[in-house]
């Protein structure tokens, strides 16, 4: 999907910084987090359990999807969905499609960066294997016309969004080339699942919010994460988990395993963390 004419304007007035004085008058309705991906890695259970926390306040609907596709609807209706957390020292949002290829989004890190360079950005990435066939049951359960889990790289679009999800570090780069790493968190859907506290203990501290085993506490469910937006939720028709074609494992192998090297090494996990 393309800019139209209207919001490839708007954004272009927002690249040169004539959002300013607008974003200004809003400062203490804005996020100073964001949650930018990956699809179908948990970031919808962060956004339902963060606002657990006495000191974050997360963004309703969590996806607004803002600096990018809704960019035209401007700043104004940004703010409002913050307004009620004014009083809150940290407020976010999670919107899942930053850090996408999909060419709506292609300017988000600069825009971001543009009015709230001091911007938190989390990152939650999971095995790009698994994380694929998530969305793609996600997309068909929700979508139809959505193509069969043979055509992955036969159909531009799949390629482009759900594999291209999975190129973590190349959408990371985008970001990099505007926030400093120490602006930036990243985890994995795996160690959030299977180590919550310590998870989102490191996860608080880098926010800069209590990470009290109290606090924590209060995200889980006894002492674990809830079940949030799994395959057939919200109405969705339940697809079964599709069955890789030798063929097809092999090639999505050869495109997601060199960025998934890159992406473990930046974030210091062993090479071997996600076995191919």
């Amino acid at each position: 999907m393309g800019l139209n004419r209207r919001l490839r304007k708007v954004i272009e007035a927002g690249l040169r910084g004539e959002h300013q004085q607008e974003v200004d008058r809003r400062r203490r309705a804005t996020p100073n987090f964001i949650i930018i991906g990956a699809a179908k890695s948990a970031t919808t259970t962060l956004t339902t359990i963060l606002p657990r926390h006495p000191q974050l306040f997360v963004s309703k609907p969590k996806e607004p999807k803002f600096f990018g596709r809704r960019y035209d609807k401007g700043w104004r209706w940004y703010a409002r969905l913050f307004r009620a957390g004014r009083a809150y020292p940290l407020r976010g949002e999670g919107s899942t499609m930053y850090a996408s290829a999909l060419n709506t989004f292609q300017h988000a890190p600069a825009l971001m960066h543009r009015y709230l360079p001091e911007l938190k950005l989390v990152y939650v990435v999971r095995h790009p294997l698994d994380r694929i066939e998530s969305q793609w049951r996600h997309r068909m359960g929700r979508k139809r016309g959505t193509p069969p889990f043979g055509a992955l790289l036969r159909s531009r679009h799949l390629r482009k969004l759900v594999v291209g999800c999975s190129l973590y570090h190349e959408q990371l780069e985008r970001f990099r080339a505007f926030y400093p790493d120490h602006q930036i968190h990243c985890l994995t859907f795996e160690e959030l699942v299977s180590d919550p506290h310590a998870t989102l203990r490191e996860l608080l501290d880098f926010l800069g919010a209590s990470s009290s085993p109290e606090h924590i506490d209060l995200l889980l469910d006894e002492g674990r994460l809830p079940r949030v937006n799994e395959a057939g939720d919200k109405g969705r028709e339940l697809i079964p988990a599709p069955i890789w074609p030798a063929k097809l494992r092999r090639q999505v192998v050869e495109l997601v395993r060199p960025d998934a090297e890159q992406m473990l090494a930046y974030m210091n996990k062993p090479p071997g963390t996600w076995v191919f």
